[in-house]
């Protein structure tokens, strides 16, 4: 039923997923898996729903829960299916930026006192700097890609990473008993930088508990590294009594004051390792086909993960990689410590993160039907290297294609659409908002052939058939490709030609010319027929001679024989000789 009801939503009620403007529904059991101050930051309640993959689903609704009578509005329907599984995502989906970056205002530091941050966070101790850390809250656009091996976090070459940091401070406590004393306060205290690098190489800097550090002209698989620097001023006043009552406890003087500021630092780090999506070795050319004027097609080589492949605007090819969104794992729950106590709390900050991963849907086209019914593209083959699938957690109700071919070479045809439509296609990557658009200046012809059969010896068991395939145009040989006859293949040589010899031959030979895929060889081919005649198996004339005199030689004894004991019986065997 879950599933059922994730197609509808996906593919169905398209409006529903779209549309905005419904009132929220607030789960009563949602969990913490999803934000209580949601839907909010331009994100509609429907999408909204769809973003928490890793909450709690019950499977335990039926398809009546769906029904009219039970749904009110498409809000509730948003909310029941995104409560009974999870439903992926086509593309990657604009709301997770639009949700991160509204979330990321939420966040709230600690006092002086105290220090607040996410459960995942990695917190360091200085001489008066205590629980300091820095947290990556995302790296965007961005999306985790689950493979055979785990998952890799691809990021677009620019983009921005967020991050939020806090510390607390520990005060030595005051003395004000006797004749020293001592007192200490906060004088001042900031995080003074905080800095963004990757491979050595400064990208950005900014400061305070939240920074927002952009990036640009990233390549290969560098490790982002964010440092946050942490200073603070302390006032340490001494006060000496020369003259103390000891009686009265109390200075019968002046005191002597001692004013210090020390000072002290501490740096923070977090690291990320990331892969850059970089869409810059895309080739591919464009296909004619002698046979078909109407037809059109290409063959596109994007060789990196991709989720659609568009061409004339909006009529697009789609991969087999699919998305779902789940909160950062770790931000959950929101830690506060203090000097003398720890305590939790369901965060209110809540980033969110795309995930990609190889489904069982099969590459196809969603692009709307023409006017006359027909597909305005198809794809004929996706090709790579097959791997085994990846596991997802175990709270996500979804499940990926094992094994499965990442396929990084598309070849796609058209009857409607124009040649021209393939001069420039455009890749949109598994990173949203990453695509290129490259121009297909190549071009080939599949070009028409012919198959001609020719019987070239044949008895009652065997016959031996000689193929030859040439240019329709030209007339040239071709020598690709094979041959088959029957349940027999044979490639063609240098000269055009195959040999095929079968058993019990019939009357008719029909024969097919197999050229290999259009789009796997630089010298296309379309495919051809032909039907042959077996010769009749009859003798020469010295065997008909042969046969006649064989045959007379035998009869003539017989004859004499009959005409005998006819003529005996006096014509009453046959009637040849006259009784009377």
């Amino acid at each position: 039923m879950a599933t059922v009801c994730a197609l509808l939503l996906v593919s169905g009620t398209a409006g529903i997923v779209a549309a905005g403007g419904f009132n929220a529904v607030t789960p009563p059991d949602s969990g913490d898996a999803v934000p209580a101050d949601g839907p909010a930051y331009g994100v509609n309640n429907s999408t909204f729903q769809r973003l928490w993959s890793e909450d709690v689903d019950n499977s335990n609704l039926s398809i009546d829960d769906f029904d009219d009578t039970n749904v009110s509005s498409r809000a509730e329907f948003a909310y029941r299916l995104a409560r009974s599984t999870d439903i992926p995502f086509a593309r990657p989906p604009q709301a997770t930026e639009d949700w991160n970056s509204g979330d990321f205002g939420d966040y709230t530091p600690g006092g002086r006192s105290e220090s607040i941050h996410p459960e995942s966070a990695s917190l360091e101790d200085g001489v008066y700097i205590k629980d300091a850390y820095v947290s990556i809250f995302t790296a965007q656009p961005s999306t985790i890609l689950h493979h055979t091996n785990g998952t890799t976090q691809h990021i677009a070459p620019d983009g921005q990473v967020r991050t939020v940091s806090d510390y607390r401070v520990a005060v030595p406590r005051d003395d004000r008993n006797g004749s020293h004393r001592e007192r200490w306060s906060i004088d001042r205290t900031q995080i003074e930088s905080v800095e963004l690098s990757a491979g050595g190489r400064t990208l950005d800097s900014g400061s305070g508990h939240q920074a927002t550090l952009q990036y640009t002209g990233l390549s290969g698989s560098p490790q982002l590294t964010v440092e946050a620097n942490i200073t603070v001023t302390l006032r340490h006043v001494t006060l000496d009594c020369p003259d103390w009552n000891s009686s009265t406890t109390s200075c019968d003087g002046d005191w002597n004051r001692d004013v210090e500021t020390p000072e002290a630092s501490k740096t923070v780090s977090t690291s990320q390792r990331v892969v850059v999506n970089r869409l810059t070795d895309i080739a591919g050319k464009r296909v004619q086909f002698e046979t078909s004027e109407d037809q059109v097609g290409a063959v596109v080589h994007p060789n990196t993960e991709w989720s659609t492949v568009s061409v004339d605007g909006d009529v697009r090819a789609r991969s087999n990689w699919w998305f779902y969104t789940a909160g950062r794992a770790g931000w959950q729950t929101m830690v506060t410590n203090t000097a003398t106590n720890t305590s939790r709390a369901t965060s209110s900050v809540r980033p969110v993160q795309i995930h990609a991963f190889p489904s069982r849907q099969a590459p196809y086209v969603p692009t709307d039907l023409t006017e006359d019914g027909e597909r305005p593209l198809a794809i004929e083959e996706t090709w790579g290297t097959e791997q085994t699938g990846p596991s997802l957690p175990p709270n996500i109700d979804l499940e990926s294609a094992s094994p499965y071919v990442n396929a990084d070479s598309v070849a796609v045809t058209s009857t409607t659409l124009d040649g021209s439509a393939f001069r420039e296609v455009s890749v949109h990557g598994i990173v949203r908002g990453q695509s290129r658009t490259v121009t297909l200046s190549e071009q080939q012809t599949v070009r028409e052939t012919n198959l001609t059969l020719t019987v070239t010896n044949a008895n009652a068991t065997h016959a031996v058939v000689r193929a030859t395939v040439t240019g329709t145009a030209t007339g040239a040989a071709v020598t690709s490709g094979r041959v088959a006859i029957r349940n027999q293949t044979a490639a063609l040589n240098s000269s055009g030609m195959a040999t095929i010899m079968l058993s019990n031959p019939g009357a008719l030979v029909r024969g097919q010319y197999q050229p290999s895929e259009w789009w796997r060889t630089d010298r296309p081919y379309a495919a051809a027929t032909d039907v042959a005649k077996t010769p009749g198996n009859y003798p020469d004339f010295q065997t008909l001679i042969q046969l006649v005199v064989v045959t007379i030689l035998w009869f003539i004894p017989l004859a004499v024989l009959v005409f005998g004991f006819d003529y005996m019986s006096d014509g009453a065997l046959l009637g040849l000789s006259n009784r009377t």
